[in-house]
């Protein structure tokens, strides 16, 4: 059975997704690139340790990351106007 993979880079955020699941927000450094990571990671029943989800990811580039601030503070402003029950 493999080991499970490091998560390294700066942590920045932690985000549950219930028992098994969280999302990882990471500022990395990948042969001499800088980028954010925003990875699903999820809790594994065989061997104990947490590991990336293959395909439940994205990296962002430096560059773009005020493009998508402001995208995330647009949806945040969208969110607040959705009832409670639909903010889940």
């Amino acid at each position: 059975m493999s080991e499970a993979p490091d998560d390294d880079g700066v942590k920045l955020a932690t985000i549950s997704r219930g028992g098994d699941r969280e999302v990882r927000i990471r500022w990395r450094e990948f042969k001499g690139h800088r980028f954010v990571d925003v990875r699903e990671w999820a809790a594994s029943a065989h061997t104990g340790g947490w590991w990336p989800v293959k395909g439940r990811g994205l990296s962002i580039k430096p560059r773009e990351l005020e493009a998508v601030l402001g995208a995330l503070r647009q949806a945040s402003e969208l969110a607040a106007d959705l009832p409670t029950t639909l903010r889940r």
